[in-house]
């Protein structure tokens, strides 16, 4: 799996690429096991600055100006897609507006996933401020995914809480600006069991002037981590990609 940005990407036979974007905290890998699910589509883990192969750099508290960076850095040779997890969905949809205002190729789709629609105040309290360990077992209670050998480990509690709280500190002071519509299909997509985002989901709608819809998936969370979900989620994207126009769509 490719999982970084690079200038010039191989040839492929593929169909369409889809760009992923992880939670808040998460790395590229989330989405290796993505790979190969669907031959026609390339799926592509984008790694943030402070983890996996660009754990040197400094990570973002910006959450405009990581899309910005991002946005100059994708390569764009096919139709293309958006897929973010959580904070990753809030981070493509400033993408897509970034390529827009950039006057670049914009995306065919957008599927966000696990993340109120971004105009809609935040219920959760801010968590940015607090101390390592209490950050890292604040959020594992809030959602259950920070492995028990992160939080017994003074120094992965030390490692894992640097960029974490950078993810949240960007998110946290996010600030919606009203822009018209994107042009692209937009697909909101949620586990089931996180019956306290469902009732803030449909506000996405004001936000794509495309094809829109709503989809629940078992589980909670971290659904998408669930193989047959993830089997799910590429095979739509699979099915998005054979119908597409390969004539480059710039809004």
């Amino acid at each position: 799996m490719n999982a970084t940005t690079v200038d010039a990407p191989p040839q492929t036979s593929y169909r369409a690429r889809v760009y992923c974007f992880a939670h808040a905290g998460g790395s590229a890998g989330e989405f290796r096991e993505w790979t190969g699910l669907a031959d026609e589509v390339e799926i592509i883990g984008v790694e943030r600055p402070g983890r996996g192969a660009r754990f040197a750099e400094p990570a973002s508290r910006d959450l405009r100006a990581l899309a910005g960076e991002l946005a100059d850095s994708l390569p764009l040779d096919l139709p293309f897609g958006l897929f973010g997890h959580s904070f990753g969905a809030l981070l493509a949809f400033e993408i897509a507006h970034a390529l827009r205002a950039r006057g670049r190729r914009t995306p065919d789709w957008l599927w966000v996933s696990a993340f109120p629609s971004p105009d809609i105040a935040r219920r959760e309290p801010e968590v940015r401020h607090l101390p390592d360990a209490d950050l890292l077992w604040t959020l594992h209670r809030r959602h259950d995914g920070i492995p028990a050998e992160v939080l017994e480990s003074p120094e992965l509690i030390e490692i894992v809480s640097t960029y974490m709280r950078a993810d949240y500190a960007a998110m946290e002071t996010y600030r919606f600006q009203d822009r018209r519509p994107l042009a692209c299909a937009l697909q909101v997509l949620c586990g089931a069991d996180e019956h306290d985002l469902h009732d803030r989901l449909g506000g996405w709608e004001k936000h794509s002037a495309g094809a829109f819809s709503t989809r629940l998936l078992p589980g909670g969370h971290f659904y998408l981590r669930r193989p047959d979900n993830r089997r799910r989620i590429v095979q739509a994207m699979r099915d998005a990609a054979m119908t597409i126009d390969p004539t480059p769509g710039v809004e």
